[in-house]
């Protein structure tokens, strides 16, 4: 009975082990959710409610996209770290409503880079 109370308790400890570090390994950097969070804030005060979230993309660079509560405006950005900028990442606009906010009330302190296309 020892050894099965034993061993249930390596299999549990294992398993907890795993899952926490697993965490570690796909968590968001800080300067992703920093620009998540402000994005949420700023569109917000400009279009209403925002749901904001990141994605890793497969080559390693991270997207923060936003949409209002409603549905009907999506705004798509990547996010890269850069820490000489006063807010430590850069922002650069994926999509057409994205490029719109480049120079929307607060959303112009984030400095939002528009690549032409």
């Amino acid at each position: 009975m020892t050894k099965k109370w034993g061993s249930a308790a390596a299999v549990l400890l294992l398993a907890g082990g795993g899952i926490v570090l697993s965490g570690f390994n796909s968590s968001v950097p800080p300067f992703v959710s920093t620009a998540q969070d402000r994005l949420e804030s700023y569109l917000s005060y400009s279009f209403g409610p925002q749901r904001c979230s990141n994605n890793k993309q497969q080559n390693g660079e991270w997207s923060i996209s936003c949409a209002t509560q409603d549905g009907s405006r999506q705004f798509v950005y990547s996010v890269d770290d850069t820490s000489d900028k006063a807010y430590g990442f850069t922002l650069t606009a994926l999509n057409e409503m994205a490029r719109n906010t480049e120079n929307v009330d607060l959303l112009t302190f984030l400095d939002i880079k528009t690549p032409v296309k």
